[in-house]
């Protein structure tokens, strides 16, 4: 499959899964802020959510340029952000003071996603070459 057309429909695809999981976050820090006893972390918690919506926010919409493929900068922004935008959603996955089960499988689903955005990326900076068949390769001999 083309690295370029996989980079692009993950991201298309990240537009909507990013907001489900902006959305379930917040819910969850909200009852986790009414039905947990000793949460202290909830303002420190909700700002980090919201400085991941804003890199990821900017991100997603650096990537919907038409033919991003041939826009490296464009495509070196996007992974530029990727990198701070993962780390905070390791937080929300892994090191929150409260987990439940479902921050950890939305947090999961969308690190693997980021990860996979992230190797598409980078072979889609890579230059051009043409496909390797068996002729080129006894062509030597």
């Amino acid at each position: 499959m083309d690295k370029q057309l996989t980079f692009e429909i993950l991201l298309y695809l990240n537009v909507y899964y990013f907001g489900l999981y902006f959305g379930m976050e917040l819910l969850f820090l909200f009852l986790k802020f009414f039905h947990v006893e000793n949460y202290d972390g909830f303002l420190n918690d909700l700002l980090l959510l919201f400085v991941l919506g804003g890199i990821e926010s900017t991100r997603l919409y650096i990537s919907q340029v038409e033919d991003l493929g041939r826009k490296l900068d464009a495509i070196f922004r996007i992974l530029v952000l990727t990198l701070p935008s993962q780390y905070l959603v390791a937080y929300f996955t892994f090191y929150q003071p409260r987990l439940t089960q479902l921050d950890v499988v939305l947090g999961l689903i969308m690190l693997v996603t980021q990860m996979i955005q992230l190797v598409c990326a980078f072979l889609t900076c890579l230059p051009r070459r043409g496909r390797l068949s068996l002729r080129m390769l006894f062509s030597s001999c």
